[in-house]
């Protein structure tokens, strides 16, 4: 996702060399070996850091169950350089100030050929220095900041970034949806406010007219003065920008005030946990991701059966999109023949049209991925890719 908070790099340096001990680091046991396997001996080990705890962590152990996934599949499938994959995992807390350190205890472990996660922009923002001074690749899967675009050349991402998703969110509404005038309300943050303003430009370019515009902070129980705010604008829809937690709280107070308006949603609501929150009112919601559990390509349908087997429910999108960077990764150290950071770093770049279960996956030269989006509607408590 966006930051959660902006950060200039040099500030973010400073206080991660303040930042002497983190305790949450740990050697992950997804390495999968055994029967069929690859060997555990000199296994291959790739970092993971991510919001793993607190009021964020959805995001993070979500994307960890797609990397715990793949590392099981492709370790039985004999490995990688006939070699075991693993993990080593540090949580981030959300804290960008934890970004540097986590970077230079990445860097300094010689054996990690690449490094998967980062649920916050910021954290990525605050440590990719210190990466790319060691010249450690980088496969996001929920960075979408734009300031990462070109930031180094060895930060990729299997992610879409805001600019790109508000600017899609916006024809979509305003192309097939036929939409003319929309109220949007964000999380203030780079990541909310970043897919607002993309949004609101496409749908002014678009020739519409955004009515109202409302940033809310993180943790807001109550949206009934902003829902007033919004729905006396008289618009045809709606379009929140931010995480499960506060669209499905809005989503049940806009019902609740008696409107039917159409609602659309970013990425941070394509979520099981927004299905649970906003209940019966979900129903109709349309969102943007990457990635829907009801896609039907063959990747995607196999991935969710072993998903599902594993984990006893459906796969959401950033499970989906981490384990697309595990596979990426794991296929670009196989095609440099070695685990050398600058090989593997070339090689990633050099990643075209990859079958991935969340569609083919390119980067550009910015490192972005290239691609499309799934616009999905709720329909009796699941997520379906819109076809019409």
């Amino acid at each position: 996702m966006g930051s959660r908070s902006k950060r200039t790099v040099g500030l973010a340096l400073a206080a991660g060399a303040a930042l002497l001990v983190l305790s949450a680091c740990s050697s992950g046991d997804a390495s999968g070996g055994g029967e069929g396997g690859g060997s555990s001996e000199g296994a291959i080990p790739l970092g993971y850091t991510a919001t793993l705890s607190g009021d964020f962590a959805s995001y993070g152990l979500e994307m960890r169950e797609g990397i715990d996934l793949a590392i099981e599949e492709i370790n039985a499938d004999g490995g990688v350089l006939e070699r075991d994959l693993t993990t080593e995992v540090v949580d981030d807390e959300g804290k960008p100030a934890n970004g540097p350190v986590i970077a230079q205890e990445m860097c300094d472990n010689a054996e990690i050929p690449a490094v998967l996660g980062f649920s916050f922009s910021s954290v990525a923002l605050s440590g990719l220095p210190i990466y790319t001074q060691c010249g450690l690749p980088i496969v996001a899967s929920a960075a979408t900041s734009p300031e990462l675009s070109g930031a180094s050349d060895i930060f990729f991402r299997t992610v879409f970034t805001d600019a790109y998703q508000g600017a899609e969110a916006a024809s979509f509404i305003s192309e097939h949806r036929g939409v003319k005038k929309v109220a949007v309300l964000y999380q203030q943050d780079d990541y909310g406010k970043g897919v607002a303003d993309a949004l609101s430009t496409g749908i002014e370019e678009a020739g519409g007219e955004v009515t109202s515009s409302q940033a809310y902070q993180l943790g807001t129980v109550n949206f009934g003065s902003t829902v007033d705010t919004a729905l006396k604008g008289d618009p045809d829809a709606v379009f929140i920008g931010g995480f499960y937690t506060e669209a499905g709280k809005i989503v049940n107070q806009i019902r609740d005030a008696g409107s039917d308006i159409p609602i659309f949603a970013s990425d941070g609501a394509a979520s099981p946990l927004f299905l649970d929150l906003a209940g019966a009112n979900a129903e109709g919601v349309e969102v943007y991701a990457a990635f829907s559990a009801s896609d039907p390509r063959a990747e995607s349908s196999a991935f969710v059966k072993a998903f599902t087997k594993k984990y006893d429910k459906e796969p959401s999108s950033w499970a989906a999109l981490a384990y697309d960077a595990t596979y990426v990764v794991s296929d670009a150290i196989e095609s440099a023949g070695s685990t050398d950071r600058a090989a593997v770093a070339e090689a990633i770049q050099n990643t075209k049209d990859f079958a991935g279960v969340s569609g083919n996956i390119s980067f550009d030269d910015e490192g972005n991925r290239v691609g499309d989006l799934t616009f999905q509607r709720v329909e009796d408590g699941k997520f379906v890719v819109i076809t019409d």
